[in-house]
């Protein structure tokens, strides 16, 4: 088997003659020791939206900004205490709305100092934002990315995050977001219900795409989604586009970093296929491999490689591994780079994880 077809054959729940070692893209670091690491089997973990993702976007890139009906979306960058801030703001027929956020310099993760939605004027003008994005389909860029990509690798279809997850980690306070959502949650759910809906008409256009793999980056955890808002708002979308999915015959990833004790029996209720960048003990998880495996036995786990073992011996992780090995027994699985680890590390981490 190659790299991209044991990727593949654990996302669909199969065995494959070795066990595969991701990374994304994103933390992907050109040079000697990645160049020999790709001779010995990592695998490239590309994602790209299939289309263009629901104002206002996460990241502004090529492929991710949607066109808003008679709206326009500004950036401007200033500074502040030494700090350069990124306001974006979009100006509506029904108002204005703005985000500010500073740019992680090594990694280029976005850190929001100032949230879109703060009043109840802001969910009006971002009600509008939703109702009136345009998508565009990224085809022609996804059939580049996976000719070039080859045999390397997977590429990840990206979607936008479940409304719920958007909400909390992207428009709104989190804080703010919960409290409001317990005890006003009319206008909140009015957003949603729009989001779904765009949602909906997002699913369908990747449906047709040739990716094989849909990604949803939701960064679930029982600390922020608690049982009863899984249960309300997140069970239903993923009931109905994993569903989806598998009409298709598409795989179905979501991004499940955190703590799950709470919500996993929600989540074996979920209709996915991976529960993605699992969280061991080391990064705060609180499901064991057993339990996971148990519980959630229709679904494999990609774990992320715990960040805090990077200052460890050889031995110490190679035993660690073997350890995991162990606890999965002949379920399949993929061990992957796919959270921040010290930049440092790599070239010392990537030969490990691929001679375990």
């Amino acid at each position: 088997m190659n790299v991209k077809e044991r990727i593949l054959s654990v996302y669909r729940n199969q065995k494959p003659d070795k066990i595969p070692v991701g990374i994304y893209s994103r933390y992907h670091r050109l040079g000697e020791v990645e160049r020999l690491a790709r001779n010995n089997g990592l695998g490239i973990l590309d994602f790209y939206p299939v289309v263009s993702l629901m104002a206002p976007p996460w990241h502004v890139k090529p492929g991710y900004v949607s066109e808003v009906k008679d709206a326009t979306f500004e950036i401007k960058l200033f500074w502040e205490m030494g700090k350069q801030i990124e306001q974006r703001s979009y100006d509506t027929p029904v108002g204005k709305i703005s985000q500010q956020l500073i740019k992680d310099p090594s990694y280029g993760s976005d850190w929001i100092t100032k949230h879109y939605l703060e009043s109840a004027e802001d969910y009006k003008v971002m009600l509008y934002i939703i109702e009136n994005t345009r998508f565009k389909s990224n085809e022609k860029t996804i059939k580049q990315r996976i000719s070039e990509l080859g045999n390397d690798g997977v590429l990840l279809g990206r979607v936008d995050r479940s409304p719920y997850q958007k909400l909390l980690i992207e428009l709104a306070n989190p804080e703010n977001f919960l409290m409001k959502l317990y005890s006003d949650p009319e206008p909140i759910e009015e957003l949603m219900e729009a989001m779904n809906q765009k949602c909906d008409e997002q699913f369908s256009m990747a449906m047709e795409s040739e990716v094989e793999v849909i990604w949803q980056p939701d960064n679930v955890t029982a600390d922020m989604t608690p049982p009863d808002m899984y249960e309300k708002y997140v069970l239903p979308f993923y009931k109905k586009h994993g569903q989806e999915c598998k009409l298709a015959g598409k795989s179905y990833l979501v991004h499940i970093d955190g703590r799950t004790s709470g919500i996993k029996e929600l989540i074996a209720r979920s209709k996915f296929d991976v529960v993605e960048s699992f969280s061991f003990s080391e990064m705060a998880g609180d499901v064991s491999v057993y339990e996971a495996n148990d519980i959630w036995n229709d679904k494999v786990l990609c774990p992320n490689f715990p960040a805090s073992l990077c200052n460890e011996s050889v031995d110490y992780i190679l035993n660690y591994l073997t350890q995991k090995r162990k606890e999965f027994g002949d379920k399949p699985f993929m061990i992957q780079i796919s959270e921040d680890i010290p930049i440092e590390s790599y070239n010392y981490i990537l030969p490990i994880l691929l001679n375990y």
